[in-house]
């Protein structure tokens, strides 16, 4: 049989910039060979595999697998000769890496273990010799890290078991540059989630010499994770780079949350990266009701989670038929992913019992529906995946038919107990412990189903309340004071019953808001402080009512508003309101939204006096409904006519009032007082429509309620 000759000839040079190997002096070139090993030539060798600088590498040309044997064992008995060299053991490592790439497997021999395979016994060697320490350990722990983390990670649980062996002596000086030992060192950290050693590492790699650009990247991504001061900047100055390193990395940090139409946008901003970037985490901001800037940081805290708690620490992952969520390149489990999309649940349930499957459910909560999400380990305790349904953690189907249609598959023992301990997330699972028929299942399904489809496409990072004020409130689009501008109105009511005074005399409440409002890619943010002295404490079905007045463009807008009682943390997102502002300088016709008012309301100012605001918009059958509106674009002594329409939700029990008058200007503040004495207890839609002379038409609505005295 006629055997070729292996020649060691690795390059290890995974994860070092370019400019670092630049670097690297250059040194002559040597001819060494098998018969004159020695510590300090195998510490040149090691240095050369670790810079790439390769020089002649005779020493390592195995005719067969005896020259490969006899190697090992030269290696190993030069290492029991002399403790301190640990050039031996490391060099032994790096054949044992070449011989990974042969198809001979290890033995019982000296320098050798049969049954380990060649690369993890490579890895063990590298982190024999790093704990020597000396500069020989510091080099043997750069190859060690450099075998550890190629551009993909093929092997986590190794880098989880070596890794931390290898951070002390990386610290230490050798004759490596630390543009490429202090790289390594800060990249091995970094994946480990050492973060003080992360940040000493790329610190002194910049000092080094290394990549400003880079640099940058690596201290931003450690540093955005603790809220540093400083890290956004760094991270912008990294996406203003043109190596393509550095934009495909930023690339894959955004891709946890971005979806397909962002990440083509990332792809095309070419040089304009930098300013793109900030329009995406702005925007995220901005949808959370947040602050600028917060956002960034956040995604960066919760990826810094993920490795610490979710990494998957082997590969490939084997998926199922019957798994909808598939993530085979994934770094972090199904837990993680999600993490990184919506941070920590709101709550969290599992059952423990023995022989069953490890299982995790959380709970997000959400004003539009909550997110529920059940996680299980059937196949890998470290492997966690997202399932259809609860019934999935238990080994069975519930709705779902899928499972039986996709053939066998690896189950999960029945829990018992299971429905009980997610009682808590959803009102199903406790029905589904006394009766778990058919149509509870699909209704659990439909939550899931929903809560997967929503939960694994968006991202959140909404604020979180310790205690729910309970508010109502409404947004009013108005005229503004000049043309083109707008302006809206604000009512927030807290029920008495939320209320925690910041003093008591005088009583008196205070409030935080962070108001948003959006309008294409415009968007207009107001921070204020509201503080309100009252004669006495509200009682029970008593509000405390406060206004805010927000100019704003002309247009339509979508306000939220981000509302927090300081004196108790309590707090409630209002958001999902569209508002219309008219244009008061425009030549079209347009009305304001209809403000709801109430005798005994708070007094608000409006152009024409005050007009006592409605809190609720409830009213008792019988009582007044008063109304304020504006309407803008008439012709002056010109007719309109005007019809008010109050009807139920089945558009029955209908009120109708119609009237004509003479326009006085081209803008009308307009107060008319309805009645509610013929109008049945429920919920009523009040419709405004005004007709002008030449045929123009503007209408608006507003919703209200009736009850009984």
């Amino acid at each position: 049989m006629q055997v070729k000759d292996f020649v060691f000839a690795v390059v290890l040079t995974a994860g070092v910039p370019a400019q670092s190997l630049a670097q690297v002096a250059q040194r002559p070139a040597s001819a060494p060979s098998q018969a004159t090993l020695s510590c300090p030539r195998l510490h040149q060798l090691l240095v050369e595999q670790v810079t790439g600088e390769l020089t002649d590498t005779t020493i390592w040309t195995f005719k067969n697998r005896g020259d490969a044997d006899d190697i090992l064992r030269r290696l190993t008995e030069l290492s029991l000769r002399s403790p301190g060299c640990p050039a031996a053991v490391g060099v032994r490592g790096l054949v044992k890496w070449r011989l990974s790439r042969t198809g001979w497997t290890p033995k019982d021999a000296l320098g050798q273990r049969s049954g380990i395979p060649w690369n993890h016994d490579a890895l063990y060697d590298l982190g024999r010799a790093a704990k020597v320490g000396g500069p020989g350990g510091a080099v043997a722990a750069t190859a060690g890290s450099q075998f550890l983390l190629p551009e993909k990670v093929e092997q986590p649980y190794l880098v989880r078991e070596v890794g931390p062996g290898l951070l002390g002596p990386l610290a230490g000086k050798s004759d490596v540059p630390d543009t490429i030992q202090q790289f390594q060192r800060g990249r091995l950290a970094a994946w480990l989630w050492v973060p003080h050693l992360a940040d000493s590492a790329f610190s002194a790699y910049a000092a080094a010499g290394g990549s400003p650009e880079r640099a940058a990247l690596e201290l931003a991504r450690v540093r955005l994770a603790s809220r540093t001061p400083g890290s956004d900047s760094l991270y912008y100055a990294a996406a203003a780079s043109t190596d393509p390193g550095i934009a495909a990395d930023l690339r894959k940090d955004i891709a946890f949350v971005a979806d397909s139409a962002e990440l083509a946008a990332y792809d095309r901003a070419g040089s304009g990266r930098a300013a793109w970037l900030g329009r995406f985490w702005e925007q995220r901001d901005l949808e959370s009701l947040r602050s600028r800037g917060t956002r960034l940081p956040e995604h960066y805290r919760r990826i810094a989670v993920a490795r610490q708690r979710f990494r998957i620490l082997s590969f490939p992952r084997h998926y199922e038929l019957n798994e909808l969520w598939r993530n085979r390149e994934a770094e972090y489990d199904d837990r993680g992913l999600v993490y990184i999309r919506h941070g920590e649940p709101d709550r969290t349930a599992s059952a423990v019992r023995g022989g069953t499957c490890p299982n995790d459910s959380w709970l997000y909560r959400r004003s539009e529906g909550n997110l529920i999400f059940h996680f299980v380990a059937r196949q890998n305790p470290d492997d966690w995946r997202l399932v259809e349904t609860l019934a999935n953690v238990g080994g069975a189907s519930g709705a779902t038919t899928r499972l039986q249609q996709a053939g066998p598959s690896r189950v999960c023992r029945p829990i018992e107990g299971l429905f009980e301990s997610r009682s808590g997330l959803d009102p199903i699972y406790g029905r589904l412990a006394v009766n778990d028929s058919r149509i509870n299942w699909e209704r659990e399904l439909a939550i899931t189903t929903r809560s997967r489809e929503v939960g694994t496409t968006t991202d959140t990072d909404l604020p979180r309340f310790p205690k729910s004020l309970d508010v109502v409130w409404r947004a009013y689009g108005l005229l503004g004071n000049a043309p083109g501008e707008g302006r809206t109105l604000v009512l927030i009511s807290v029920p008495g019953s939320a209320l925690v005074p910041i003093s008591q005399q005088p009583m008196a409440y205070g409030f935080r808001t962070h108001l948003v409002a959006q309008s294409g890619a415009r968007a207009v943010e107001v921070d204020s402080l509201r503080l309100l002295a009252v004669p006495q404490a509200p009682g029970p079905g008593q509000m405390l009512t406060f206004t805010q007045e927000v100019p704003l463009p002309a247009g339509k807008w979508d306000v939220g508003i981000a509302l927090v009682q300081p004196s108790d943390s309590g707090g409630q997102l209002l958001s999902d309101d569209e508002v219309t502002v008219p244009n008061s300088g425009t030549p079209a016709f347009a009305l304001s939204d209809i403000v709801l008012g109430d005798a005994d309301g708070r007094p608000w100012t409006a152009p024409d006096g005050p007009f006592p605001l409605s809190s609720t918009g409830v009213y008792p059958r019988g009582q007044p409904v008063p109304i304020y509106y504006e309407v803008v674009g008439a012709q002056a002594g010109g007719a309109i006519d005007t019809e008010l329409i109050l009807a139920d939700e089945k558009g029955k029990n209908r009120t109708v009032i119609r009237f004509s008058e003479r326009a006085a200007g081209p803008i009308q503040r307009v107060r008319r007082v309805l009645s509610t004495a013929r109008s049945r207890p429920g919920r009523y839609t009040l419709t405004l429509k005004i007709r002008t002379a030449d045929g123009r038409v503007a209408e608006r609505q507003a919703g209200l309620s009736v009850v009984e005295k």
